[in-house]
């Protein structure tokens, strides 16, 4: 039964960060289209390249894709704990790894200045040694099953 909870809770964890992002995306899509039928802005007047940091638009579009580029990673090293049946340590990171993206999300959407992107990148250090460290415990395992 633990095994069970377990497994549920990888998953949840997993939708949460999922979540978050279509969250952002949601919230991207509701501002950009009121920019649009307000008449503030054209529907090609969202370059997908310019950053101004001052606008809050454009904030809220680099929080949705920063997002996005641990997402895949994150996707692949919870499915190789999934399928060894290994999730404790996904368990015990995951919550922490959410939380840090949410509170570098919501650091971007704040503004920007010279603490605030240390702050974030803090944040944003703190998934990729999480995601890390669980990914050499995935490949770990995973050699393990390799010895005769």
């Amino acid at each position: 039964m633990t095994a069970d909870i377990t497994i549920i809770t990888t998953h949840l964890y997993l939708l949460a960060y999922a979540g978050w992002a279509l969250f952002l995306l949601i919230l991207l899509i509701a501002a950009r289209s009121l920019a649009v039928l307000s008449g503030k802005s054209k529907a090609d007047g969202f370059p997908p390249y310019h950053y101004n940091p001052a606008c809050p638009l454009n904030r809220l579009h680099r929080a949705y894709q920063n997002t996005l580029e641990l997402l895949g990673v994150l996707i692949v090293v919870v499915a190789t704990a999934l399928w060894l049946g290994n999730t404790a340590l996904s368990d015990t990171l995951l919550p922490w790894i959410v939380a840090a993206r949410v509170a570098q999300s919501t650091i971007h959407l704040v503004g920007v200045n010279h603490w605030l992107v240390q702050i974030r990148f803090g944040f944003f250090l703190v998934q990729v040694a999480l995601v890390s460290w669980l990914a050499v415990d995935q490949t770990c395992s995973l050699l393990s099953l390799l010895k005769p």
